[in-house]
């Protein structure tokens, strides 16, 4: 009890989502391909049966996605989607190549069994092997997966790696042979003597410091249930084919000779892809569905066959092949290869766009097919079988000319939709006697269109699409050879599954959609793209789902999403600004148009009314700011920056108009209506730097920094006769920038994106707007400035505290403050003492406030207590910080030495406060390398999904905080505490009084400066 307890007051870090996979920018110009883009890509499983289940039958089968990433696997149901678990390394190392082998594992009495059952079959399990940074393999068992419900799984064994003349090792690519044939498995374990796992290292040679990288193989031992603590252990890799870049000048009998023991490469060219595939021999079930020529088995009945490697670099591409040979045979020492290096002929096409993008291999093991950055597919008939005969001939010592090398002899099939590099390609699975063969292929790209070719029916045009599957652009596919599903990853962090024959959608997971979709076109003259950059991800709590609200998401453009912690997926969406996902007519000169940006959101109080600002590029000149943008080849295009505001009134379900639109299933529109939208609400040089609404939802603010002024927004309902309201909101005035603050807003840099310079108080009569480093009080209802307070920085962010003084939380890029509105200390008219400021000098002189946010009226955020987050480290570290106000320091936990305090590699861009109960708070973070983070303390949950959890005990000692924190009490304060004495005079004395003071509310503010101003 004592220990739950602990837990429960022991500040704590939770991952909640991220990237589903690595997704690195890439322009349709590159020229290589990022490793890191195709070494971890999605794996789906055989049917598994459940760990539960008492027999093995197809109803008890489940199978699972494995989508991995760098710090962790992903395992999610083929069937639903849903989350299952999270395959976590051990010692915190990031993940370079993944890969599922089938590992057999024979009964305690196999041995004894053999002469009274001749039919008996090896029995297994999948594992999962992942290469880890620290050169080791880690092992975990897909079997047992059922039975960790969303829990993070360490792996069951880790083996240290070694290789002969390297040091260092460095797994970044692995396959096998065997992930989707159980009994082929068994019978090259036998032969092989363990699961045999094929990969590409880089490392440092132990005789030179250059680096090098070389094809290599291992073989995973069997695992023992019952035997001795097998955890950990080592693996020696067998070096199978160095790679070389080879210079331009090399001559054509050095090249020939090299490519004998190595896989040459072009200069500056670089593997991406390490695909592997197995041609049976006739004695095989396989062997049955193809035509072409086999060896047969040897006398001893045991199967034979060849194994292939295709090693593919943005340039070429190699096949490597063994020869599988039986038992009583003598295993040959290494494989040979046949290099592929002739590209495309095109009269229009440079070396750059033709080089390859994707690659795919069928299922029978017969045809290989290509995909260029040029948008240009290439099929390679029967081309396995082609380099077998092609080296057999060599081995045989036949004399082999350049016509008869494999290059010359397959036959390609060309054909071509996309206008961008094709990222995705995968065969399909037919059903029937002929399940598995090459007749049909997906294809898929930046323009998010899933592609089908009949191939087997010389069709070069597509026989199918399915068009938007997604935000971004399609970055993998899957095909399940058992179900015929279709499994799509998009680059917004989506996966969706459909029916392989219809195209139906079966169902989508929205995960956190952080990532940018693609690079943007440079803006000519601005130096520092990061002066019109979109800002921070946009975060707040919904008050009627009670979900947060997240918009400015680089991976939705122009969408607004409401996101579930506990199920780490999207709920809802609301598209704000369409747009088309392919940009460019000709990727090779024009540049890609940047997306549209939903730039500021705000939401009423009972979250009926939402009001967004979005930004879209435009080619119409005539409307929005000009900005010109630059093609890859400095080719110059004008466009247009258009600025909307847009105001939406909740539907209920009773007075909601039909829906016109036509959606999918999967697909989650949100009950929000369009009641007024207005183009360039500040002009058409304007830009909205701030919003804000009023607590009630009736009256809302924009800020101008190119207008220099702010304008007020009204809403107005009318109601027909029979009784269905009619919203309408309109500009009431627009208010220039008083004298006495000219140019504050225009010449200063403070009002950047992300940032809140106009806020409400808590009864929406007062406005706060904030000129660099003053801020004005307005009472709006008649355009009158009440007061204003000065700050010795620009400030950043503004908001009104508790309902019961309406105080003023200001920060600057290093100040935190907390201000009176009727004037602040040294005022006549305010005794309080409770004001103050702090500099954060405490955290380093580069110290930089990130984000702040008030916990509202619930709570903590009855006694004003915030969050504050500070980069530290030049934005290496973060440090979250829940602040009490009456203390002016870190807030402490009740009954506990412990701060509220957290510590978070990396930036974080935005914070939310998703519960705030009594003494406890959880806080969400969405930092700057995409991750979605729960920060809890005093909050008891039930555990959804703790991946690798971070627990922070800091004590007071250790935390270079502002001051020591006071402790926090569930009971809210009853009686308010004030100064005899004004601030700065003398040391205040302080006393309670019997007498309650009315609540400071925003019409006792206008009432009081205004009576005091005159």
């Amino acid at each position: 009890m004592s220990q739950d307890k602990s837990s429960e007051t022991t500040p704590s870090i939770e991952y909640i989502d991220g990237p589903m996979l690595p997704h690195l920018l890439q322009g349709s110009t590159d020229t290589t391909i990022p490793q890191t883009t195709t070494s971890l890509v999605p794996i789906i499983t055989p049917p598994l049966a459940t760990q539960t289940a008492a027999s093995e039958e197809v109803a008890d089968a489940q199978q699972y996605l494995l989508v991995p990433n760098s710090q962790r696997i992903i395992v999610r149901s083929a069937h639903h989607g849903k989350r299952v678990c999270t395959l976590v390394p051990k010692g915190d190392e990031s993940i370079h190549a993944v890969t599922l082998v089938w590992l057999p594992v024979r009964g305690e009495e196999a041995d004894t069994a053999d002469d009274e059952n001749d039919e008996e079959e090896d029995s297994g399990e999948w594992v999962v092997v992942a290469g880890c940074s620290n050169g080791t393999l880690q092992e975990w068992s897909i079997t047992k997966v059922s039975a960790k419900s969303n829990e993070e799984v360490a792996p069951r064994r880790v083996f240290q790696l070694t290789c002969s003349k390297t040091e260092d090792v460095n797994m970044v690519h692995l396959t096998s042979f065997t992930v989707s044939d159980a009994a082929l498995a068994s019978s090259l374990y036998e032969e092989k003597g363990g699961a045999p796992l094929y990969g590409l290292i880089h490392g440092t040679g132990k005789k030179s410091e250059k680096n090098s990288s070389c094809v290599v193989s291992c073989l995973i031992p069997r695992f023992d249930d019952n035997g001795d603590d097998q955890t950990e252990g080592s693996i020696d890799l067998k070096r199978l084919v160095p790679t070389k870049n080879l210079k331009s000048s090399t001559s054509r009998e050095e090249k020939a000779r090299l490519q004998k023991s190595h896989v040459c490469l072009k200069k500056g060219d670089s593997i991406f892809g390490l695909k592997a595939a197995y041609r049976p021999s006739s004695s095989t079930a396989l062997a049955d569905t193809m035509d072409y020529e086999v060896e047969e088995e040897d006398s001893n009945g045991i199967s034979q066959g060849d194994l292939f490697l295709v090693i593919c670099a943005s340039k070429g591409f190699v096949i490597y092949r063994e020869s599988i040979k039986s038992s009583s045979s003598k295993q040959e020492d290494g494989g040979e290869m046949v290099h592929f290096e002739l590209p495309m002929k095109s009269s229009y096409q440079s070396k750059e766009q033709s080089a390859f993008s994707s690659i795919a291999i069928s299922p029978d093991a017969k045809n290989l097919a290509l995909g260029r950055l040029s948008g240009h597919m290439e099929i390679l008939d029967d081309v396995f079988d082609n380099v077998a005969k092609f080296l057999n001939a060599q081995s045989n010592g036949q004399d082999v000319d350049q016509q008869q090398h494999p290059e010359a002899v397959t036959v390609r099939k060309s054909v071509h939709w996309h206008a961008n590099p094709v990222r995705a390609l995968a065969f399909l699975a037919d059903s029937g006697r002929h399940k598995g063969n090459s007749g049909s292929l997906i294809s898929g790209g930046e323009e998010s269109v899933l592609v089908t070719w009949q191939l087997d029916r010389d069709f070069h045009r597509p026989s199918h699409f399915v068009s938007r599957v997604g935000q971004g652009g399609i970055l993998h596919t899957l095909c399940c050879m058992h179900t015929g599903k279709i499994v799509v990853f998009c680059s917004d962090n989506s996966v969706q599954c459909f029916h392989g024959a219809n195209y139906d959608r079966l169902w989508t997971e929205q995960g956190i959609a952080s990532m940018m979709l693609h690079e943007e076109g440079v803006i000519k003259g601005i130096e520092k793209q990061n002066d019109i950059k979109k800002g921070p991800v946009l975060m707040s709590k919904d008050p009627i789902t009670g979900h947060p609200i997240l918009a400015n998401l680089p991976g939705a453009p122009g969408m607004v999403h409401w996101y579930d912690p506990k199920s780490a997926s999207v709920v809802g969406t609301l598209e704000v600004s369409p747009y088309n996902r392919v940009s460019r007519r000709d990727p090779r000169v024009d540049p890609n148009i940047p997306t549209p940006a939903v730039t500021h959101i705000a939401i009423g109080q009972d979250g009926k009314d939402m009001i967004t600002v979005d930004t879209v590029w435009t080619e119409n000149t005539s409307v929005g700011r000009e900005y010109t943008l630059v093609g890859p080849q400095g080719d110059e295009t004008p466009m247009s920056v258009c600025t909307s505001i847009k105001f939406y009134s909740f539907s209920d379900a009773k007075g909601r108009k039909p829906d016109q639109r036509k959606h999918r299933h999967g697909d989650l529109p949100m009950s929000y209506e369009l009641v007024s939208s207005m183009a360039s609400p500040h002009g058409r040089e304007g830009e909205v730097c701030a919003l804000a609404i009023s607590p009630n939802g009736e009256t809302a603010c924009t800020l101008s920094r190119q207008e220099d002024a702010f304008r007020i927004w009204s809403k107005n309902t009318t109601y027909s006769p029979s009784g269905v309201p009619s919203v309408m909101w309109k500009c009431l005035y627009k208010v220039k920038t008083p004298a006495g603050f000219a140019n504050l807003l225009s010449q200063n840099n403070y009002s950047s994106p992300g940032q809140n310079l106009v806020a409400f108080s808590s009864d929406g009569s007062v406005l706060s707007v904030c000129y660099g480093t003053h801020v004005t009080l307005w009472d709006h209802a008649s355009a009158t400035l009440l007061n204003s307070l000065s700050s010795a920085e620009g400030i950043q962010h503004l908001h009104f505290l508790t309902k019961d003084d309406d105080f003023l939380l200001m920060t600057s890029e290093s100040q935190v403050a907390i201000k009176s509105p009727f004037g602040g200390a040294g005022q006549s008219c305010y005794l309080g003492n409770d004001e103050w400021s702090v500099d954060l000098s405490a955290f380093g002189r580069d110290a930089k406030v990130s984000s702040v946010i008030p916990f509202g009226d619930s709570g903590l955020g009855a006694r004003g207590f915030f969050a504050v987050s500070v980069a530290i480290d030049n934005g290496a570290e973060t440090v979250v910080m829940v602040v009490d106000r009456s203390e002016r320091g870190v807030a402490s936990v009740k009954d506990s030495d412990s701060l509220m305090y957290w510590r978070i590699k990396g930036g974080v861009s935005s914070l939310c406060a998703n519960e705030c109960i009594g003494s406890g708070v959880e806080l969400l973070a969405i930092t700057e390398d995409c991750r979605m983070l729960s920060l809890n303390v005093g909050i008891h949950k039930a555990k959804t999904l703790s991946l690798k959890s971070q627990s922070t005990s800091i004590s007071r000692t250790q935390a270079p905080v502002l001051q020591v924190g006071s402790e926090v009490d569930s009971q809210p304060m009853k009686k308010r505490k004030i100064s005899t004495m004004p601030r700065g005079t003398g040391k205040a004395q302080q006393f309670e009084t019997g007498f309650e003071f009315p609540s400071l509310s925003g019409k006792f503010i206008t009432s009081f400066l205004s009576k005091r101003h005159g």
